[in-house]
């Protein structure tokens, strides 16, 4: 029994590290889709790569849907603390 406790300990601490990372990691990644989105605009802009604009618009429409759901976990997370 105390061995399952050990290891839900350690389970506790690897997800609310993961969440602390999270949030350093969500600002990276709105980078990411802001500097793919860039892209695009070049590519359609120049129409040199126009191939690279599907896989680039991908990216970031990723990039953006993972800062806003990380966004909204945030936001349920602090509506779900007592008053």
């Amino acid at each position: 029994m105390e061995v399952v406790l050990l290891w839900l300990d350690d389970l506790d601490d690897l997800v609310f590290t993961l969440a602390h990372r999270w949030e350093q990691l969500r600002r990276a990644v709105l980078r990411v889709g802001l500097l793919a989105a860039l892209a695009v605009a070049v590519c359609e802009l120049s129409l040199f790569a126009t191939e690279l604009t599907p896989a680039l618009s991908a990216v970031a429409a990723a990039s953006v849907a993972a800062w806003f759901a990380g966004a909204a976990l945030r936001v349920a997370y602090y509506r779900a603390l007592p008053a």
